[in-house]
């Protein structure tokens, strides 16, 4: 014989599986709120603004000195081949005019060594031409063709103190 359920257990169990997912669903609802709730006083908006003006200072700290940088290279390249230019001045015995163009590096040194804020040891390094450029217009000065050896071995100094920059 086939037993029949009451309709008053059928109704029991049917409360007891709402109740069950009732209580499911709630626990799942809580966990989520739990775990999904943002921390107070934190505003993604504000964290998002502060990382951008922190890349955006980084940004614009280093153009500023590529810009420095680069315009000290194209100052040191420009002496360079004032340097060497002179040298040949001397060569052909145009002391004179040697003497224009060696001044006209030192001017241009002058201002590399203006840069603000330039490379640690820069400046001396430019002092260091500067000096021995006014020894060469000093030797132009006395017609001593001397100062010709003395220009080429300034440009070659130049030009591994470019090199140097460079990296």
């Amino acid at each position: 014989m086939a037993t029949s359920e009451s309709p008053k257990s059928t109704f029991f169990q049917q409360l007891l599986r709402l109740l069950g997912l009732l209580v499911l669903a709630t626990g799942i609802f809580a966990f989520g709120y739990y775990t999904g709730g943002k921390k107070e006083g934190e505003d993604p908006v504000e964290s998002l603004k502060g990382q951008v003006q922190e890349v955006t200072s980084t940004v614009v700290e280093k153009s500023s000195e590529l810009k420095r940088d680069l315009t000290l290279w194209r100052s040191l390249k420009k002496a360079k081949t004032l340097t060497i230019g002179a040298g040949e001045e001397i060569r052909q015995k145009n002391f004179g005019k040697a003497q224009t163009e060696v001044s006209e590096v030192i001017e241009l040194l002058t201002e590399a060594s203006a840069i603000p804020e330039a490379r640690e040891g820069v400046e001396q390094k430019i002092n260091s031409f500067r000096t021995r450029l006014l020894d060469v217009q000093d030797d132009a000065n006395a017609l001593k063709p001397t100062a010709k050896q003395k220009l080429d071995d300034i440009a070659e100094d130049m030009d591994q103190f470019i090199r140097d920059l460079r990296n």
